[in-house]
């Protein structure tokens, strides 16, 4: 992936979307079959308990998945072609293991496990500033066909 290419899809990952922006969730990094989004939680990111809803969990989860579907991926010695299109989430299961509190900062780390031609499975773990373990996510994702608009 070129330097050019990997700013576009940071910015698109960041930008593109108001419930990202609104939600303060921002595309950090990109590698091959893996994103990483991150996330401090505010005060409207919590539940009643005051740590973080399992809402932006998931979101933040599903948005890492989705955004790693864009990379390229390696396939034994050779990389995949880059699929620069929207992806949509099919299935997704959560386990919700530990909580974080405001000013948490939420690291998702999304990969691919395997794409075929239309489906894309991945995996994404999300920890707290000290690595600490807090939910994992295993999606199952569209890919539609219909290019980015980058």
């Amino acid at each position: 992936m070129t330097n050019e290419l990997k700013e576009k899809l940071l910015a698109y990952g960041t930008k593109a979307e108001p419930f990202t922006v609104h939600n303060h969730i921002r595309v950090t990094d990109l590698q091959d079959g893996e994103a990483r989004v991150e996330l401090t939680l505010q005060p409207e990111s919590l539940n009643r308990w005051g740590t973080a809803h399992g809402g932006i969990l998931f979101a933040l989860a599903d948005i890492a998945a989705g955004t790693a579907t864009r990379t390229p991926q390696e396939h034994g010695k050779a990389i995949l072609t880059l699929r620069q299109e929207v992806c949509l989430t099919v299935n997704a299961s959560i386990d919700f293991l530990d909580a974080a509190g405001l000013g948490s900062t939420l690291i998702a780390v999304g990969h691919v496990d395997r794409m075929g031609k239309s489906l894309c499975f991945c995996h994404t773990d999300i920890t707290d500033e000290t690595g600490r373990l807090l939910a994992t996510l295993r999606t199952v994702m569209d890919l539609t066909g219909r290019p980015l608009e980058l």
